[in-house]
């Protein structure tokens, strides 16, 4: 037998066993029951698609001056946090001393 079958048996055997001891993840809240009496939904022929998507219901005015009110909020966050140093002198003393 080669020696790689020779370490991949117990290998398989050794996660095998563990996974087997693990409990079962909690998916009770992942999913709600569907009852079974609940009817299926409505398929809608194509050009009633083809016509609900290309209706744009966003102002593209008000698209573009929330964006830009949003950009220039973050701009204003980035340089208050760029003007603070994130460790302190005795921090940055004590994280030099222990990396050196």
């Amino acid at each position: 037998m080669p020696r790689s079958t020779r370490l991949l048996i117990p290998l398989v055997l050794v996660t095998t066993g563990l996974s087997a001891c693990a409990d079962r993840p909690d998916l009770s809240g992942w999913t709600s029951p569907l009852p079974v009496s609940s009817d299926w939904p409505t398929l809608l022929p194509s050009d009633q698609l083809e016509t609900i998507t290309s209706v744009s219901h966003a102002d593209p005015a008000a698209t573009t001056d929330t964006l830009a009110a949003r950009a220039a909020a973050l701009r204003a966050r980035a340089a208050r946090l760029a003007g603070q140093p994130v460790l302190s002198t005795a921090e940055r003393a004590r994280l030099a001393a222990a990396v050196n």
